[in-house]
C-alpha cells in the first residue's frame, strides 16, 4: 500500500492539478507521466482497467508488466510482481474523472462491479467543490475514486 500512496502523492505534488483555478499561473516544473502499481495478476488487472475505464494497452518493455494509456498520454504501469496483500483505505486512491456519473454507474452495475461512496454507502456523494464521487476497487483492492469532474459546467 505504501508504494501506491507514495507514487500517487509524489506524482500529484509535482504534477499539474486540474482542480486549480484557471486564473492561477501554472508554475509546475513537472507533469504527471505515469503511475505504477504492483499487482498479483497483470493480465487480470489490465483487463479490468481496459474494460471499466477504456484504457488502451501498449507494449511494455518487460514481460511481467502491462502499460495502459490513460487520458492526456498519462500511463498506468501495472507490474505483476505482488506477492503479499495489505489492506487499502479509500483515502489511498487514484482519482479518475468522467463526464456523466449516471452513465458510468450504469456501466459498473451492468458488469456487476461493486461501488460505494466514501463512507461505504450506495449513492454518489457530493464533494465540497460540487463534484459527485464514488469509489470502486480493482482486482488487487486498490481504491479508485471516480468523479464527474469532466461534466459540462
Amino acid at each position: 500500500m505504501r508504494e501506491w500512496t507514495s507514487t500517487i502523492a509524489a506524482a500529484f505534488l509535482i504534477g499539474s492539478s486540474t482542480s486549480a483555478s484557471a486564473e492561477q499561473k501554472d508554475t509546475s516544473i513537472a507533469a504527471m507521466d505515469h503511475v505504477a502499481i504492483s499487482v498479483s495478476n497483470a493480465d487480470k488487472s489490465a483487463s479490468f482497467y481496459e474494460e471499466i475505464f477504456g484504457f488502451r494497452q501498449v507494449p511494455a518493455p518487460v514481460p511481467m508488466a502491462r502499460w495502459l494509456v490513460m487520458a492526456n498520454g498519462v500511463m498506468l504501469h501495472i507490474v505483476g510482481n505482488r506477492t503479499a496483500t495489505s489492506p487499502h483505505s479509500r483515502w489511498d486512491h487514484l482519482a479518475l474523472a468522467c463526464a456523466d456519473m449516471d452513465t458510468f454507474i450504469a456501466k459498473l452495475d451492468s458488469r456487476h462491479v461493486a461501488w460505494s461512496n466514501m463512507e461505504g454507502g450506495h449513492s454518489p456523494q457530493l464533494r465540497s467543490d460540487g463534484v459527485k464521487q464514488i469509489f470502486v476497487q480493482d482486482p488487487d483492492g486498490y481504491w479508485i475514486e471516480v468523479n464527474d469532474g469532466l461534466k459540462k459546467k
